[in-house]
């Protein structure tokens, strides 16, 4: 065993290890130990032919292995290192996901219906179903079992306990939103949903038949589901999880109350629900203020709106300097042997 800088890995990959070990200083890493992602970063960053990048490979394997410790250049420790990051990645997703979910309404009136039914696009996101396969879920591929867990059927047969995904309650979450899908589709009438949203008075739908509507229905931003219901593109599923991301769900109108259901009865009692109408606050404001607040907001909004971005475009280029490192490996089968 030769100096701490690396020079164990022999005079016959003097030049790939100096390389490596320049490469860790510039971006601030350490070459020995360096871990699987290290590796896969410093070949990503250094194109070669895929006998240079397997020398460099078996040179930095070869120092590792000399300074006693583990080989970040093993096929098996490539696949581990892949499943750690994307594991973990599903993990931070799920966190952030559960956190927005946690912010949406279930009972009053329109804000209701959309939090329904986008509470279920994040628990599936969360547990790891893609935009697509989302969009072409069938209620009817959704069942409860006898623990309280849901099961996605279909090709997927995916169980989703309480535990698979922190912060949500899988059966608690599938229930509310289909119990408005089986209720419109007996009674299509957006009044009514939103009178039972309101009390949150749903019949038992126990027993009613159900239809292969879709999971992720279209609601137009009035709060009108369409009849028959209408699948959202996966394209309208990653826009609205991507809202709800930053903190900044869709915009959706509220429908507002027609004349002639001003003054009826809208509650249990029999008491009369007049439509709240807005207090005024007569401040002097400069003449800027208003401007300068849009101009604020949008800026934050922005700013938020590019970290989920960021984050993925770093997670997605680690994912896949891994995944082409460890193909690289596997196309010669194995580690190649640094004695050749």
């Amino acid at each position: 065993m030769h100096n701490e800088t690396g020079c164990s890995a022999g005079r016959s990959y003097r030049y790939e290890w100096a390389l490596f070990a320049d490469w860790c200083a510039a971006a601030d890493m350490t070459p020995l130990p360096a871990t699987p992602v290290t590796l896969a970063e410093f070949l990503g960053d250094n194109p070669a032919g895929d006998r240079a990048q397997i020398r460099r490979v078996s040179a930095i394997n070869r120092a590792h292995r000399d300074a006693g410790h583990p080989e970040p250049g093993l096929v098996t420790a490539l696949r581990l290192a892949v499943d750690s990051v994307r594991a973990q990645r599903r993990r931070d997703l799920a966190q952030v996901l559960a956190a927005a979910a946690a912010d949406l309404p279930f009972t009053g009136s329109t804000d209701a219906l959309f939090g329904r039914r986008d509470t279920v696009l994040l628990l599936l996101t969360a547990a790891g179903l893609s935009y697509r396969a989302i969009a072409e879920l069938r209620s009817t591929d959704v069942t409860v079992d006898d623990e309280d867990s849901l099961w996605i059927g279909g090709r997927h047969r995916v169980r989703i306990d309480d535990v698979a995904v922190p912060g949500f309650r899988p059966a608690q979450v599938w229930r509310r939103w289909n119990e408005v899908l089986v209720f419109a589709d007996r009674y299509p009438s957006t009044a009514l949903i939103l009178q039972h949203l309101r009390r949150d008075t749903f019949p038992d739908t126990t027993g009613w038949p159900g239809r292969q509507s879709p999971v992720a229905v279209s609601i137009d931003r009035w709060g009108h589901l369409p009849l028959p219901a209408d699948a959202m593109t996966p394209a309208a599923i990653a826009g609205v999880i991507a809202a709800h991301r930053v903190g900044a769900p869709p915009r959706r109108t509220l429908i507002r109350l027609r004349g002639h259901d001003r003054g009826r009865s809208d509650d249990d009692t029999g008491h009369v629900v007049e439509p709240a109408r807005p207090e005024w606050d007569s401040h002097a404001l400069d003449t800027g203020y208003y401007e300068s607040g849009v101009a604020a907001r949008r800026s934050a909004h922005t700013a938020l709106a590019e970290i989920p971005e960021l984050y993925d475009e770093v997670e997605d280029r680690i994912d896949a300097l891994l995944t082409r490192t460890l193909e690289l490996l596997e196309q010669h089968n194995s580690t190649p042997d640094p004695r050749h």
